[in-house]
C-alpha cells in the first residue's frame, strides 16, 4: 500500500513533556489528542478526548494527564471509556517537590487511588522543576513511573478506529481497509 505523507498530522506542541518522555522509551506518539471511539463506551457522551496516545510493541496506550488543579477522581470515567478503545491505559499526575517522596500508590490511603488501580490503569508522576531565577530555562520533568498498566479488553471495533487513526495520522497509510468507504478526493469529483 503507497505512502502518503501528506496524511500524517503534524504533531501539537500540547503535553510536549510527556511526548518527548515517550520518544524516549521507544513509543511511537500520535501528534495529537486524540479522540477514542464512542461505540461501547460506558460513557459515550464525555469523556472520550485521550491527551497523548502511542503505540510500542503491537500495543496501544492511552496517556492521561493531571495537572496539580485537576481531581484524580475524573480519571476513573475517562479509564473506563479509554479502555474500550486502547490494550493499556496509564494516569500521569502532576506533583510538587514534596510529592516526589509522598505519593503513595497504596489503594488503602485512598478510595480514588484503589479505583483507578481496580480499573487496571497504571500510574506515573511527574514533577516540573522550577528556578525562580531564571523562568525561562526549560528544565527536564522528572518521571516516575510506580504502577505498571494491566492488559485492557478493547472492543474489536472500537480498537480497529483507533489502529486506523495510527495507520492514516502517524504512519501514512491514507486508504481505508472498508472497501464501501471513500476518501473525500473522490467524493469531490
Amino acid at each position: 500500500m503507497p505512502l502518503d505523507r501528506a496524511w500524517v498530522k503534524k504533531r501539537s506542541p500540547k503535553w510536549n513533556f510527556l511526548k518527548n518522555y515517550l520518544d524516549g522509551k521507544g513509543y511511537t506518539v500520535y501528534p495529537t489528542e486524540i479522540a477514542c471511539s464512542t461505540k461501547h463506551c460506558p460513557d459515550p457522551e464525555r469523556n472520550f478526548m485521550v491527551d497523548v496516545a502511542a503505540f510500542k510493541n503491537g500495543c496501544y496506550y492511552a496517556f492521561e494527564f493531571k495537572s496539580n488543579g485537576d481531581q484524580l477522581i475524573r480519571a476513573i470515567a475517562q479509564i473506563k471509556n479509554y479502555a474500550v478503545s486502547f490494550d493499556y491505559v496509564i494516569v500521569v499526575a502532576q506533583v510538587n517537590k514534596e510529592g516526589l517522596r509522598e505519593v503513595s500508590v497504596d489503594p488503602a490511603r485512598g478510595k480514588h487511588m484503589k479505583q483507578l488501580l481496580n480499573a487496571g490503569a497504571g500510574f506515573w508522576t511527574v514533577y516540573f522543576p522550577y528556578d525562580p531565577y531564571n523562568p525561562d530555562r526549560n528544565f527536564i520533568p522528572i518521571m516516575n513511573e510506580l504502577v505498571e498498566p494491566k492488559l485492557q479488553n478493547p472492543h474489536a471495533e472500537n480498537k480497529k478506529w483507533i489502529i486506523n487513526k495510527f495507520k492514516r495520522y502517524v504512519w501514512g497509510i491514507p486508504h481505508p481497509e472498508d472497501p464501501n468507504q471513500k476518501q473525500i478526493k473522490e467524493w469531490l469529483k
